[in-house]
């Protein structure tokens, strides 16, 4: 589960606490794991990312949009010292 997000993770203990809910307890712990092992596979083809890994591609695009405004400021200055 190593490179599963924490929010997968999150939502693999809430089925898992579920599914433990409705399966009767003589069910061995091999069909157990196999469905669990079956869910986080599901979970990892899944395109999710962290609220973290959002938030930091958040912070880089509003970085980069400033350095973009800039640069078209700068642009626009030289433009004008150049009348074109």
């Amino acid at each position: 589960m190593n490179d599963i997000p924490n929010a997968a993770t999150d939502i693999i203990q809430k089925i898992m606490q579920t599914a433990k809910a409705a399966v009767p307890d003589s069910l061995s712990d091999d069909l157990r794991e196999n469905v669990k092992a079956a869910i986080q596979e599901v979970i990892g083809d899944l395109d999710v990312v962290t609220r973290e890994e959002l938030d930091t591609q958040k912070a880089v695009l509003e970085k980069t949009r400033a350095k973009v405004d800039e640069m078209e400021a700068i642009i626009a200055d030289l433009e004008k010292k150049l009348d074109l």
